[in-house]
């Protein structure tokens, strides 16, 4: 019994080292050979400093195209183009701070960068923004009548979710004792005055 058992136990080592020997090396397909070229060709451009290529370079490193998935460099990509005034990357950036992607949570940073992208009209940071306030993610308290502004923003720039949310704000918690009716007209007011001042832009 012990001599066939090691015999067995022979015949598996030799075939799964067969079959390690044997296993063809897995070749590149076109697509990925073309991948890798474009990376290379978006990083060397990207190294000029140009906003949209960093965060076209941003976008590679994110989505792991032409390259592995590298959260962190996406990140500092698209910091980068952030900091030289690209909308989408502030959004971007917000995003991944306020969730600890390719960086630590940092709510205070993310609030910062929503607001820089919410105010060049990016819909998506003002519902960011808006909830962020509404939640009282990273702040001490709820802030209603801020977060209300830029419910009423997002939906005037044709956010159809802001639309939806601003019925259940209004019955829930713009009122006594949560917002008074005077910070509800003045949230109003502040939303009406951006909207059109953004429209004659």
């Amino acid at each position: 019994m012990k001599l066939f058992l090691s015999a067995l136990v022979c015949l598996v080592i030799i075939t799964v080292g067969y079959s390690e020997a044997a296993a063809p090396v897995k070749k590149e397909s076109p697509a990925q050979i073309a991948a890798k070229k474009n990376f290379e060709a978006v990083k060397s451009e990207a190294a000029k400093g140009g906003a949209e290529k960093l965060r076209e370079l941003a976008d590679l490193y994110y989505a792991g195209k032409g390259v592995g998935r590298d959260y962190t460099e996406a990140y500092k990509a698209y910091l980068a183009s952030a900091e030289k005034g690209d909308v989408l990357s502030e959004a971007t950036v917000a995003w991944m701070l306020r969730n600890g992607q390719g960086a630590s949570k940092d709510y205070k940073k993310s609030l910062e960068w929503y607001t820089k992208a919410a105010e060049k009209g990016h819909v998506e940071s003002q519902l960011g923004l808006a909830e962020l306030y509404y939640n009282s993610v990273g702040l001490p308290k709820r802030d209603y009548p801020t977060a209300y502004k830029w419910y009423l923003i997002a939906s005037g720039l044709g956010s159809k979710d802001a639309k939806a949310f601003l019925p259940r704000m209004v019955q829930s918690v713009l009122k006594e004792p949560h917002v008074e009716p005077e910070q509800k007209a003045a949230a109003e007011k502040t939303a009406q005055d951006w909207l059109a001042a953004y429209t004659k832009k």
